[in-house]
């Protein structure tokens, strides 16, 4: 439980970081200067956030499931409302998960190619952030009993 939530606390408070520190300091620098600042912290996050902190939310995810004595056919019975926010909170995951690889590995490396990229890029970081937080949010109501 306590790696689930670092990593998830290391996810979110990365894409904060990237949005609302990051961006607007390194948007005031010269373009060549801003896109390897965005390059560099970018491949960085990618690697920690992405490729390592994802899959280890992913499998202390179903190490906390099966603790919590929840199966497989418990998330497709949504007469159990813990099975059934956890269900909720399995197909966000798996959209953040769909949306930091584009974004990650096809979007955000284009980003400074032209603005339809970059603007993508923004989106979707947005996007993700969003998700990120309505993901907290069901983690606390499942805290509460679901």
């Amino acid at each position: 439980m306590a790696i689930h939530l670092l990593v998830a606390s290391f996810w979110i408070g990365g894409m904060l970081f990237m949005i609302l520190a990051l961006s607007p300091y390194v948007r005031k620098l010269p373009h060549d200067v801003s896109v390897k600042a965005y390059q560099e912290v970018g491949k960085r996050y990618s690697l920690w956030g992405t490729v390592i902190g994802l899959p280890v939310l992913f499998l202390t995810g179903i190490y906390n499931m099966k603790t919590m004595g929840v199966s497989l056919s418990d998330l497709m019975n949504f007469s159990n409302p813990y099975a059934a926010t956890l269900h909720h909170k399995i197909h966000l995951f798996f959209i953040t998960v769909f949306l930091a690889v584009i974004h990650d590995f096809y979007i955000g490396p284009r980003s400074h190619l032209n603005k339809k990229f970059r603007i993508t890029a923004r989106i979707i970081g947005v996007l993700n952030l969003i998700l990120g937080i309505s993901i907290i949010y069901l983690a606390a109501k499942l805290r509460m009993g679901g």
